[in-house]
């Protein structure tokens, strides 16, 4: 098994600024296309299991979107990242700028 490390924003927006990210360790691997639609079904179905405040609404939102906000990937539940194949390694942190 291979160990990834998941920084959110996946996406950086463009612009002078880059946004701050957090990121955590897993025990498992991306795959090689579709990450970024398989990191948001993954937080799509951890804010639906969290009961995060409109999560139903958060669900409507684009991909591109959801892997962008670093509040919404921590509030996915632990079993959630486990039962999609990554087992954390650690706790989210924030990246040191690059």
């Amino acid at each position: 098994m291979s160990t990834v490390t998941l920084c959110i924003p996946m996406i950086t927006a463009d612009g002078p600024l880059k946004p701050s990210q957090l990121c955590r360790a897993f025990q498992g691997s991306l795959p090689a296309v579709g990450a970024v639609a398989f990191v948001a079904h993954i937080i799509r179905e951890g804010l639906e299991a969290a009961d995060f405040p409109d999560w139903q609404g958060h669900n409507a939102l684009p991909d591109e979107y959801l892997v962008q906000e670093a509040t919404l990937a921590k509030a996915v539940p632990n079993d959630v990242w486990i039962r999609n194949g990554f087992y954390p390694l650690g706790d989210w942190q924030h990246a040191p700028p690059g």
